[in-house]
């Protein structure tokens, strides 16, 4: 079966201890809806920065990322739709391409 990453995009911190409790509580519900087809729950990103081919730098807008299986890109988009990272920002959705050095 395919893989696609779901890369995040944006974040905003939850406004209380309360909200980032019910957050928490959201994602590890997706997590555990997702059963199988979750291939890594991946991580959230610190402070990212894109350096220019100048070597100037500016700061990033990812936010993290994780890896699931679906049947296709239409399948991988509704896995995506239902994410909790949507209440906060935005997401997007590729499929890994498997690479083989020769």
């Amino acid at each position: 079966m395919p893989e696609f990453i779901i890369i995040y995009h944006g974040f905003d911190q939850p406004d209380s201890k309360e909200a980032g409790e019910a957050a928490r509580g959201r994602w590890a519900k997706w997590m555990q809806d997702l059963g199988e087809n979750i291939v890594n729950f991946g991580t959230p990103f610190k402070a990212p920065t894109i350096i220019g081919k100048d070597g100037s730098t500016r700061a990033g807008g990812l936010s993290g990322y994780s890896v699931v299986k679906a049947e296709s890109m239409d399948a991988a988009m509704e896995i995506a739709k239902a994410c909790p990272h949507l209440e906060m920002g935005e997401v997007e959705v590729a499929e890994l391409v498997a690479f083989k050095m020769e």
